[in-house]
């Protein structure tokens, strides 16, 4: 469950103005997540989505324009999530090696005590494919802009491919500590065993 409600602007979605408005609409946001992640989009419909928030259906159109419109706010607010946790935890890092560490801890914990966001994200394939490449799209720019950073640390020049191929280690290790049932120490281990080696031995320079 996402943890605070974001105040994107986006079209088809109208945010709230008053806090009685910004606790019908989390409710709503909350019942939709629950049931797209359940039931996936196509089998879920508006009033299912009211029925499950306990609200009007009329409701529902006062904040979206369409079942896609809420589906869309999901992602962006998922998006915008990882990104702020990644970038709070990484705040103090040092060097590139550090910031990797701590990003990929991060996102693995992250997708461990919320699953969910996989259901939703990978589940946008199935509702506008546009959604799901802007959001990835989105992200790889993002990483790049921060794998610029530490240009000099790094010993491959395209920053676009470097993002994309660690976004992809990150998604599947995340996977894996959700098949598994990691703990927190388990997820340590992995990636301090596995991933920073990788770090040293594929992209990072040896100074």
């Amino acid at each position: 469950m996402l943890e605070n409600k974001e105040k994107t602007k986006l079209k088809g979605v109208f945010l709230p103005k008053t806090q009685q408005g910004w606790d019908k609409f989390n409710v709503l946001v909350d019942s939709a997540e629950r049931l797209f992640a359940k039931s996936g989009f196509s089998d879920v419909s508006i009033s299912d989505i009211c029925h499950e928030a306990n609200t009007a259906v009329g409701t529902f159109y006062i904040y979206f324009e369409t079942k896609t419109d809420v589906y869309r706010y999901l992602v962006e607010s998922y998006g915008k999530r990882i990104k702020r946790r990644i970038a709070k935890d990484i705040a103090d890092c040092k060097t590139r090696e550090e910031r990797e560490r701590t990003g990929i801890k991060t996102f693995i914990k992250l997708a461990v005590e919320d699953p969910t966001f996989y259901s939703i994200i990978w589940g946008s394939l199935s509702v506008d494919k546009q959604l799901f490449k802007d959001y990835y799209v989105s992200f790889a720019e993002s990483y790049k802009s921060q794998l610029l950073i530490d240009q000099n640390e790094l010993k491959n020049s395209d920053y676009t491919t470097l993002s994309y191929a660690l976004m992809g280690i990150s998604s599947f290790l995340g996977l894996r500590a959700i098949f598994e049932n990691m703990t927190e120490e388990e997820i340590d281990r992995m990636v301090d065993e596995t991933f920073v080696p990788m770090l040293h031995e594929g992209i990072l320079k040896t100074f």
